[in-house]
């Protein structure tokens, strides 16, 4: 199973699919056990062949009907509970992106006051903001590294995962 994390996604709004088309483009692309947890665009799928190729076919199919023209960045659902997610503070959230093969700064890596970059590799970072709801992860990691990024709260990849296993 994988994860497709979309960016710039609300589902309903305008330029984003409903919750219906999203689920039904991974389905006719040939996605099975398709789960759309909550309104940002993460979806959990399985599929037989490359589930970034699949996601990419999928956010190219939302142009038409929504208007959707962004990225989807798709992580194997196990590389996701290998995080180790349970134990951060309050605040985190979870930047994923393509980058380059090492992530350019020292960490712990603070690029302002508002928040720290506390882990980081060449496909995420984990990212602690200083100020109650809010998010800053995908605009620090977009800046400094020059590539599309996502950011979904740890708590919210928590509960995915807690609704994968059935717990």
């Amino acid at each position: 199973m994988h994860v497709a994390f979309f960016r710039n996604v609300n589902l309903g709004q305008p330029r984003s699919p409903s919750r219906v088309q999203l689920v039904e483009a991974f389905t006719a692309e040939g996605a099975r056990e398709v789960l759309s947890h909550q309104s940002n665009g993460t979806v959990a799928f399985s599929c037989d062949g490359d589930p970034q190729a699949l996601a990419d076919a999928v956010a190219a199919s939302l142009g038409p009907p929504c208007g959707y023209a962004d990225v989807a960045l798709v992580r194997p659902l196990d590389w996701l509970r290998d995080l180790g997610l349970h134990d951060l503070p309050d605040g985190c959230e979870l930047t994923v992106f393509d980058g380059p093969d090492v992530f350019p700064e020292l960490i712990p890596w603070s690029p302002d006051p508002r928040v720290t970059v506390l882990r980081a590799d060449e496909r995420h970072a984990v990212v602690h903001n200083h100020e109650e709801r809010r998010s800053y992860g995908t605009r620090v990691v977009e800046q400094r590294l020059g590539v599309p990024a996502t950011s979904r709260g740890a708590g919210t990849v928590l509960r995915l995962l807690a609704r994968l296993d059935g717990t």
